[in-house]
């Protein structure tokens, strides 16, 4: 009689267990939309208070590591979770388990495997998408960008990346002088935020965890350049890429570090800090990046100005953009259009509405920083060593 009491009482907390379990991630949804209605509170008592801690802490504990652990765990993750799957399938196959039984036991385990990461990955990292604007944080207003400013932020931008890209220019021949090894790029790339940080403190980067990921050509293959690990509080860095592309994706990752979540946020950031980086290779790479974003904007609203614009690419500048493209176009495949459609997804599960297309969102930021200062930064205005790289970007 005791045994049959205890295996009812079994049942009844397997299935209270179970309700929890399938109520928990709607729950923790609307607890994190009751919160992102305070950007105020978020920016003060999360980013500014427990992630600044916690992203500091992760990656004191990380960051001496030479190999990227955060990769690694990942990759642990996917093939733990692919032969719990088929270790699964493979009981329906066997008949140990019912149909009624797999639907039910997989949906649970997809239930509880998307509450524990939802609510790690919120807790850790993601409630950071909801914190105080940055054009609020660098005070600059971000509005409708007209077509005609969109034409003079363009001949700007051209302007400055033909610059930086002379000062890289190897022979007549127009080759691209790299003045900087890989590890020393990524050893590099804090020059910037300590110089931007003097201006903006929520800019600062402390304790320095950014690490180039093992076989490189997987993340092309998926269209990534590099990926944030909350988990580790590590920047991973596809570093196959042509060499200019990679300072903006390493202060890019390392925005996502210091609590920049959303990704034209991130890319403002990464812009700044390449600008302003002593470093003339990280001037180009900010340079250039802010251009194709501009520039792809340019072609979407009015080809002709587009065409037009084209005109005034150095030719150093025309080889570079032409060897991006062909570099990209090598990886293209099917796998990297489900990862796009994969990543806009969770974007957009991450109150980004307009999902990938956020990357762009970028240029009403740069239309706002050359409203401000025509894209001009004085010694004065940025003080720090090597000043005389700065006197470069007044041209």
């Amino acid at each position: 009689m005791a045994s049959v009491i205890y295996s009812r009482i079994g049942k009844v907390n397997n299935k209270l267990k179970n309700i929890l379990i399938y109520l928990s991630l709607p729950v923790q949804i609307v607890v994190v939309q009751i919160i992102a209605a305070n950007p105020l509170l978020v920016e003060k008592f999360y980013t500014g208070l427990f992630y600044k801690k916690l992203s500091h802490f992760l990656r004191i504990l990380f960051g001496d590591f030479s190999f990227p652990i955060g990769q690694i765990l990942f990759y642990s993750l996917v093939t733990g979770l692919l032969i719990a799957i088929v270790k699964h399938i493979r009981k329906l196959i066997l008949r140990q388990i019912s149909f009624k039984e797999f639907g039910r036991s997989s949906l649970l385990g997809v239930f509880t495997f998307l509450s524990i990461f939802y609510f790690l990955f919120t807790g850790m990292w993601g409630l950071n998408y909801h914190r105080r604007p940055i054009e609020e944080i660098v005070q600059i207003k971000e509005e409708p960008v007209s077509k005609a400013e969109l034409e003079l932020l363009c001949r700007r931008l051209i302007q400055l990346t033909n610059a930086s890209r002379q000062q890289l220019t190897q022979d007549q021949k127009h080759a691209l002088r790299l003045p900087i090894t890989h590890n020393q790029m990524l050893a590099q790339a804090t020059a910037g935020f300590q110089r931007v940080a003097k201006v903006f403190p929520e800019l600062a980067y402390a304790h320095y965890s950014v690490k180039a990921v093992y076989v490189p050509q997987v993340m092309s293959y998926f269209g990534v350049s590099g990926i944030y690990f909350p988990f580790t509080g590590e920047a991973n860095v596809n570093m196959h890429p042509p060499a200019y592309l990679l300072p903006g994706t390493i202060c890019h990752e390392m925005a996502h570090q210091i609590g920049f979540a959303s990704e034209d946020e991130a890319n403002f950031v990464s812009y700044l800090v390449c600008r302003l980086n002593p470093n003339p290779f990280f001037e180009y790479s900010g340079n250039y990046m802010a251009l194709r974003y501009a520039m792809n904007r340019l072609r979407k609203i009015n080809p002709r100005a587009y065409k037009k614009m084209q005109r005034y690419y150095s030719a150093g500048l025309k080889q570079d953009l032409v060897e991006n493209r062909r570099y990209w176009e090598s990886f293209q495949n099917p796998i990297e259009v489900f990862s796009e459609w994969f990543y806009d997804l969770f974007l957009k599960a991450n109150d980004q509405k307009d999902g990938i297309k956020s990357y762009s969102k970028v240029v009403e930021l740069l239309m706002g920083e050359f409203r401000k200062n025509n894209l001009n930064y004085p010694v004065k205005t940025f003080p720090g060593p090597k000043n005389k790289f700065l006197l470069l970007n007044q041209r």
